[in-house]
């Protein structure tokens, strides 16, 4: 029977920096808890946006060297508004009817891109706004040479960019390359870059010098944060 107290290293939490206990998340925790209650009172847009909230926003947005930022509730969440929201353009464009196929967005996603992706690129793709072609795991050529075969005018390019199961990284420094050369929107799922890459716990870009050519990025609060909640920082 195991005593009371007794220590265990845990090996299978995404709390990356231990933060979720540290003291000085603790106290602003509890001061949190303190003055506003607990629990957000409705949505974000109707009564759940707090000065903290604003504050957090600002900070990411600083952190990820873009100019605002959304919080979502989880990571995954995340991934799913964004991918839904560049769905929504095409139909926005062709109102009143499905759009046409070269009216579509064209979304190019890694093999081994996150659940939370693939579940945003298949909703969007059953409601026919989006075309979507795979490439090989970080195979750049393969990209290139589907990009250059695709005559869809608006084109999409979505990676993780630390991958959770294989542990590589994302040649982002490639991908910003083909992003001038073919002038795609470059998204990134930086959630397990987060606040462990990078000098200053920027990310992958951060570490690859590769920021000011990502388009938009996702990220969570539920790992190297060790809170809860999701985020997406763009223009």
């Amino acid at each position: 029977e195991e005593e009371l107290g007794e220590k265990l290293i845990l090996f299978s939490g995404n709390d990356y920096m231990g933060l979720s206990s540290h003291p000085a998340v603790r106290e602003a925790a509890a001061k949190a808890a303190q003055e506003y209650g607990m629990g957000p009172r409705g949505s974000a847009l109707i009564c759940g946006y707090t000065t903290y909230h604003k504050l957090v926003e600002e900070s990411l947005a600083e952190l990820k060297k873009k100019e605002d930022c959304l919080l979502c509730p989880t990571g995954f969440s995340a991934n799913m508004a964004v991918m839904t929201a560049l769905g929504s353009i095409s139909s926005l464009l062709a109102v009143g009817r499905k759009p046409a196929k070269d009216e579509r967005i064209a979304i190019f996603s890694d093999a081994l891109n996150h659940a939370s992706i693939i579940d945003g690129i298949r909703l969007i793709e059953r409601q026919q706004e989006a075309v979507v072609f795979v490439y090989k795991h970080c195979d750049m050529s393969h990209l290139d040479f589907l990009l250059s075969s695709c005559s869809i005018e608006k084109k999409v390019v979505v990676t993780d960019s630390l991958f959770s199961m294989d542990g590589d990284f994302a040649p982002l420094p490639e991908l910003v390359e083909l992003r001038r050369k073919y002038g795609f929107l470059l998204v990134i799922d930086d959630a397990h870059g987060t606040l462990v890459c990078g000098d200053n716990g920027g990310g992958v870009p951060e570490l690859l010098e590769c920021e000011s050519g990502i388009d938009i990025s996702v990220g969570t609060l539920s790992k190297a944060a060790g809170c809860q909640g999701g985020f997406v920082a763009c223009r």
